[in-house]
């Protein structure tokens, strides 16, 4: 599996684990967790694992806090390749969230969701169910969104490097996938993967494709290195 070897014939699995890229490595794997908690507390809640409140105040805001803290460690040890990914991976997500949520708005006017998802994330997130959504939660919610928007960024960056649209696209039908199997849609009673409302399930591939598709070439812009995270620590 790890036969691969750079052009002076060191073994992939020593380089990526000699002493001057474990520092590096272990700070990215940290970042990449960190990232995993906020799109998994949604997930988690319409489960029933927890609340979703309890969740944002003990899980989401620490897991910003020890991002941001590890990116600025990052940036003073001097990982300036791990702190390119980071920062272009999340500034590409938030823009490409922008286009993903330009097609789920525009089918939600038409009638092509079952709900206002964001404006839903702020009310569970602010403990508003009972009463209904205020600007508050309104801000909650959809910083929320744009915040997953950024951490699915950050991992595709960190963990890819550099890499051509198509990974974008794949990225986003992948998460697309992912979500119409997951808790929150299976709870909104209308069939497998949304079988039941046919436009539900085809405007979530449009908008994650887009925002696939604009992920990839943000990233493709804006990391300056290949290879995927394990490879990252070759030199030639």
């Amino acid at each position: 599996m790890f036969s691969h070897t750079h052009s002076s014939g060191t073994p992939l699995l020593k380089t990526v684990f000699a002493p001057e890229f474990r520092g590096e490595l272990f700070t990215s794997l940290l970042i990449l967790a960190s990232a995993g908690v906020s799109p998994n507390i949604f997930v988690a809640a319409q489960a029933g694992i927890a609340d979703m409140k309890v969740m944002g105040l003990w899980l989401l805001l620490p897991a910003i806090a020890i991002l941001l803290t590890t990116l600025l460690f990052a940036r003073v040890r001097g990982y300036a390749r791990l702190v390119n990914r980071v920062v272009a991976g999340a500034t590409a997500g938030i823009v490409a969230t922008v286009g993903l949520e330009a097609v789920r708005m525009y089918s939600f006017h038409h009638g092509g969701m079952p709900g206002d998802l964001p404006r839903l994330m702020g009310v569970l997130l602010t403990d508003r169910f009972m009463v209904g959504p205020s600007p508050f939660s309104d801000f909650i919610g959809y910083t929320y969104h744009y915040w997953n928007g950024a951490s699915f960024g950050i991992v595709f960056a960190v963990t890819l490097g550099r890499k051509t649209v198509f990974w974008g696209v794949a990225y986003g039908v992948i998460i697309g996938t992912i979500f119409l199997l997951s808790p929150p849609v299976q709870a909104l009673g209308i069939g497998f993967m949304g079988k039941d409302m046919p436009m539900m399930p085809l405007t979530v591939y449009i908008a994650h494709l887009a925002y696939g598709g604009i992920l990839g070439w943000l990233c493709h812009r804006w990391v300056r290195d290949g290879g995927w995270l394990l490879t990252a620590g070759c030199r030639p």
